[in-house]
């Protein structure tokens, strides 16, 4: 097994400064109460970025489900060690962490295999919440950056990384159920937050910062689309990132590659959303860092080798130039159909009428899109001869 503590420092060593410009790495959580909305995605993704930008990154899967492993682990015949080892002191958290594709991207999950295992990982987080601090506390010697993915709850795997980070992450799927999760999601942080750190009220640097929202899944060519980006940029603006996830196949396809999407393909619409989020998730914090200046940020694509391969760019309206973050993000997805400020109404039938199953066969048969492929403006989308599709059969 390849050392993952290579090429880092050790922790009796004195500690360089982080590219946070922090002396320890930073701890942060990736929650959701509402599952499918990208959390693992993003969390695999963006930590595979910081570590292309040069951060020490750690990914903890804290998801039962092990949905880190599959998109991270090397082929091998020999079982991954898990969290459950950690709380049994088989080895620490960073002895444990394994190797990915990335030299300097580890990760670490339950690794589940039988409903014994589940059950006694859950008491363990339930039980030894403050072990699991301590470990992922310590492990802040060896990482600049260590991503926390929670499971699609606010059960004790949740609420043990949110006592162990510094920060937390928000994605929000572009649907209307995760929308109107959000809400209580920050209510049951700042619930947690007074009941936890009681002196936060008095501390200078509040525990359990909102780092922002951001938008996953996003498709401003359907109207839900468009009607759900519009609710969220309106009740939300002030946390939003400007970086947003398009709707894309190549980031659906990382459990097969076995590898983040920013590797294997990181021309993709999906791989660029990432390296954005990662570049102002880090100027955002060191522009409001106490007593530093704003630093300047090097684009993470910029950094790296260029590719061979012929790549077409979105080409950028002339109309869209005077837009800024958010705005323009959707309203470059959405091509011609720029993203309207205005939130939609929609009329529904003063009387219901009763319709036979052959008769909305029927008008389902009729209702075609131009490219002739049936279509319904609540669907996503679709025009397979579109290069930047990234159709999966391509």
């Amino acid at each position: 097994m390849k050392d993952n503590n290579q090429d880092i420092a050790s922790p009796a060593s004195p500690k360089r400064r982080t590219p946070w410009n922090t002396v320890g790495g930073r701890v942060i959580s990736l929650i959701s109460r509402k599952g499918g909305v990208g959390k693992t995605t993003s969390a695999v993704n963006l930590g595979a970025a910081l570590a292309l930008s040069g951060h020490n990154v750690l990914i903890i899967g804290t998801d039962p489900q092990c949905g880190v492993c599959p998109t991270l682990s090397q082929a091998s015949d020999t079982p991954l060690p898990g969290l459950n080892e950690v709380f049994a002191g088989v080895g620490s958290l960073t002895d444990l962490a394994q190797p990915s594709a990335l030299d300097q991207l580890f990760f670490i999950s339950p690794n589940i295999n039988s409903l014994d295992d589940e059950e006694l990982y859950l008491e363990n987080m339930t039980l030894k919440a403050d072990t699991f601090a301590a470990e992922v506390d310590r492990a802040r010697n060896l990482y600049d950056t260590i991503l926390i993915d929670c499971p699609p709850s606010l059960g004790s795997p949740t609420q043990a990384a949110l006592l162990s980070s510094d920060s937390y992450l928000v994605p929000v799927q572009a649907e209307e159920l995760c929308r109107g999760s959000v809400e209580t999601l920050l209510d049951f942080v700042d619930s947690f937050r007074s009941r936890y750190f009681p002196e936060s009220a008095a501390a200078q640097v509040m525990p359990l910062a909102l780092e922002g929202l951001f938008l996953t899944m996003a498709n401003t060519q359907t109207r839900m689309g468009r009607h759900v980006a519009a609710r969220v940029d309106e009740e939300f603006s002030q946390w939003m990132f400007e970086s947003g996830i398009p709707r894309n196949t190549r980031l659906s396809e990382m459990a097969l590659k076995a590898k983040p999407t920013v590797i294997y393909d990181r021309r993709s619409k999906g791989s660029r959303a990432y390296f954005d989020l990662a570049d102002e998730l880090v100027s955002r914090f060191l522009a409001g860092a106490e007593n530093d200046e704003p630093s300047e940020i090097t684009p993470i694509i910029d950094l790296l080798p260029p590719l061979t391969m012929p790549t077409s760019e979105p080409e950028i309206k002339a109309d869209n130039q005077g837009m800024g973050g958010l705005d323009r993000f959707l309203t470059e997805l959405g091509g011609s159909q720029p993203a309207s400020p205005q939130i939609p109404t929609y009329e529904e039938p003063a009387v219901p009428e009763m319709v036979s199953l052959d008769d909305l066969l029927a008008e389902e048969e009729n209702q075609t899109h131009s490219s002739g492929t049936k279509w319904n403006d609540w669907d996503d989308g679709f025009d397979s001869d579109d290069p930047d599709s990234d159709n999966l059969l391509n």
